[in-house]
């Protein structure tokens, strides 16, 4: 953050820090995120029970996506991004201070959320569930499949060579960022997140275009861009290969790339 950001989040002594007032603020919206993290660790720990039911699962999977996208996404704003990721960086880089990070509750609680998660179940607890693009993009392309738009089905020869996208995407923007942290965030424009989900669209052309064409993509390739070209998924996948177990069940029977 800025030094004057950086100031203004510090109190003078006696005074009671500004990061408190916020929280009080938005404790509903903290009450609301507390409940779903709940739901969904829930979820998570007794998935064989969950999953055994298949119209039950869809339906209360469908519903939680639809929470994501409206509550954190429209009402709570609260879409994590890489610029976070630059930023947490950063700061460990030039001097850590946990006030500036408690400025934005929603955000503070989703990260800490995501980290613990990702040592469990990897990054798939926040691309799957917490994300609203993504789930702006899964619920567009069931959307897709239940109007009969045929879905492409992209050649595994294919998709290994373009999930390196977003690997690429990420480390050339930390690279950036050291040299100049302001280049960085505007590269990080490759996420469509503030312009879908922070701006609501409402924004110059060139970013709604770039926006629309992805979900455009989305509804004929499930998660185009989470898939190939989002930078933030990429820093997430990284420390996540440290995760204390595997939590899909991988059966020979599903095939030879994947199981």
């Amino acid at each position: 953050l800025p030094d004057k950001a950086a100031q203004s989040a510090a109190s003078a002594p006696g005074q009671v820090p500004l990061w408190h007032d916020i929280w009080w603020a938005r404790s509903y919206e903290i009450a609301v995120l507390g409940i779903m993290l709940a739901v969904l660790g829930g979820i998570l720990i007794f998935q064989d029970t969950v999953t055994a039911h298949g119209r039950f699962y869809y339906r209360l999977r469908t519903s939680y996506l639809l929470l994501t996208f409206v509550f954190l996404g429209l009402i709570a704003n609260a879409q994590l991004s890489v610029v976070h990721v630059l930023t947490f960086i950063h700061a460990l880089l030039s001097g850590f201070r946990w006030e500036l990070f408690l400025l934005d509750p929603m955000v503070f609680l989703l990260w800490s959320f995501v980290a613990i998660s990702m040592l469990f179940w990897g990054r798939g607890v926040f691309c799957g569930w917490l994300c609203p693009f993504g789930t702006l993009q899964e619920l567009t392309n069931q959307l897709a499949r239940r109007l009969g738009i045929k879905q492409i089905e992209i050649p595994f020869g294919l998709h290994e060579r373009l999930w390196m996208i977003k690997y690429v995407a990420f480390v050339g923007i930390l690279a950036i960022s050291l040299r100049s942290i302001i280049t960085a965030f505007q590269f990080a424009e490759v996420e469509p997140f503030k312009t879908a989900i922070t701006m609501k669209f409402l924004r110059e052309w060139p970013f709604v275009l770039y926006a629309a064409s992805l979900l455009f993509a989305g509804l004929f390739i499930e998660r185009f861009y989470c898939r190939y070209l989002c930078p933030l998924g990429a820093a997430l996948a990284i420390p996540a290969r440290m995760r204390m177990f595997e939590w899909l069940k991988r059966y020979r029977e599903c095939g030879a790339e994947c199981h």
